[in-house]
């Protein structure tokens, strides 16, 4: 499921937010979670395949064009009106964002931000074999290689290469191991370009991450794409890449 929230500033003024806005919008997702059990496993554990760790959710950049882009200060300022679509698979999540605003009275905290919350939509739509979709936020898609020096080196590729489709299509097999605890009856998963896509490249905590954003078709398994349609498609979703929609859809 995705679900579109919009918020509007307490005080009337412009909503501000630093060039990496990921870390406060990760923030915020963590802490409107009630149940601190829930909160600590999705935090600190997540699901597990391979030594690796799903957290199976993502979120949009921030669906408004800032009217304003401070560089000196590395800011983006929007109007008093933002926009944020997030998707996960875990309906306790979703009730804990309904929670967290009743308890709240609608004020809530993003980064420095206090709003109110003034809508929640929710988008349901039909899962296909074939769909064309667009980036909420950036496909991330890597490996990590060991050099000759022992160092290890994160290689990004980009969606012309080979390695993209097979790497996101693994990334989601993985994902759906760490759910069910075994691997799906159809595995079969592709992704292509429809386009141009633009590299964009973020820092969060610290780490340099990069993806593209873009038009793509996929086509393959149902499981496979419902998935990506709600636990993100590629890695890095929990810091904000990979969240997607049908093209098709209206998502305000």
């Amino acid at each position: 499921m995705l679900i579109i929230l919009s918020f509007s500033s307490c005080d009337g003024g412009d909503i501000t937010f630093s060039f990496q806005y990921e870390e406060q919008i990760q923030g915020f997702l963590y802490n409107i979670i009630e149940d601190p059990v829930f909160a600590r496993f999705l935090h600190d554990i997540g699901y597990k395949c391979n030594n690796r760790s799903y957290k199976m959710f993502s979120f949009s950049k921030i669906l408004e064009k800032a009217k304003f882009v401070d560089k000196s200060q590395r800011k983006f300022i929007f109007g008093n009106e933002i926009s944020i679509a997030i998707s996960t698979i875990e309906n306790e999540f979703f009730n804990s964002i309904f929670q967290t605003i009743l308890h709240n009275k609608g004020e809530l905290f993003i980064g420095s931000n206090k709003l109110n919350l003034i809508s929640i939509k929710s988008n349901i739509f039909e899962i296909c074999d074939f769909h064309i979709i667009k980036t909420l936020s950036p496909i991330c898609c890597y490996s990590t290689a060991t050099m000759m020096d022992g160092k290890k080196r994160t290689i990004y590729y980009n969606p012309k290469e080979r390695e993209f489709s097979k790497l996101v299509r693994n990334n989601l097999i993985h994902k759906y191991e760490a759910l069910y605890g075994k691997k799906p009856e159809d595995d079969s998963f592709y992704i292509f370009p429809k386009g141009i896509t633009k590299e964009k490249v973020n820092t969060f905590k610290g780490i340099i991450i990069k993806g593209y954003s873009g038009v793509f078709e996929i086509k393959g398994s149902k499981e496979l794409i419902k998935l990506a349609f709600t636990a993100g498609l590629g890695s890095k979703n929990a810091a904000g890449f990979g969240c997607i929609y049908p093209i098709n859809v209206d998502i305000k």
